[in-house]
């Protein structure tokens, strides 16, 4: 029998509904993860940073503090999946969610193959990272590097200048497939793509969601701000109109 995808994993989930608790929950031990409760902001906060977790869900009616303010707490201080699960699927809501952190939403009433698909596919990519590393074992250097900005895919770790950079599990992800090749233009929807599983080396240009498209959008920018980056002057991420995004090189910030 193979294994589970979460075996031996972390969660948490954060929700003031005690049956949609337990619900996550048990969604999630049914796939080997190990889960720890919470029902208020605060108390998510700190249990998710005491425990570290893989994965973090994040409930949107929260009596403390709202689901914004509480994934973008989180995000600040752990490197985990952030799923949150909203009361609607308004555009306006998903954005703002995307913005303020997470990685992934889902929208009540929850649909347990779409919540178990995102779950797959975030240890499916952490697995794959783990792989393309087995891969390069034999290479001297495990940590992808590009002008004074590195990227250890080990410890999912990024630096500036040896100053430790926070980023989500989809920021990390996204930077990496820049990382691979600098200077090569990656468009949205391979990016969107590449996020949802695909191998990035076999990733096309086939069509996504425009709200995929529009995440990526998100996600850049916060990425972008974590970097110290800006549209209007781009040291690290360059916006290629019309196409997509690449890394800048060495010599194009003088």
């Amino acid at each position: 029998m193979a294994g589970l995808v979460g075996e031996n994993r972390k969660a948490v989930v954060i929700e003031h509904e005690f049956e949609t608790r337990a619900v996550l929950s048990r969604m999630l031990k049914h796939v080997g993860f190990v889960v720890q409760e919470a029902s208020t902001g605060e108390e998510g906060v700190d249990l998710a940073t005491r425990s570290n977790p893989e994965v973090i869900v994040v409930g949107y009616g929260l009596r403390d503090i709202d689901g914004h303010e509480t994934l973008r707490r989180i995000s600040a201080r752990v490197n985990a999946l952030l799923l949150a699960v909203l009361e609607t699927n308004d555009e306006f809501e998903v954005v703002h969610a995307y913005d303020s952190g997470a990685d992934g939403v889902v929208a009540k009433p929850i649909k347990k193959r779409e919540f178990r698909a995102r779950v797959d596919s975030f240890v499916r990519r952490q697995d794959n990272i783990n792989n393309l590393l087995a891969l390069r074992e034999r290479r001297a250097d495990q940590i992808l590097r590009h002008r004074n900005l590195a990227l250890n895919v080990v410890t999912w770790q990024v630096t500036i200048d040896d100053v430790p950079v926070k980023l989500t599990a989809t920021e990390f992800s996204l930077l990496r497939a820049l990382l691979v090749y600098p200077g090569h233009v990656r468009s949205k929807k391979e990016l969107a793509r590449i996020l949802g599983d695909e191998d990035e080396l076999d990733a096309v240009d086939l069509y996504v969601s425009p709200a995929a498209v529009r995440s990526i959008e998100v996600h850049i920018a916060n990425l972008r701000r974590k970097l110290g980056d800006s549209a209007r002057e781009e040291r690290w991420i360059e916006t290629v109109r019309g196409v997509g995004y690449r890394m800048i090189g060495p010599h194009e910030t003088e």
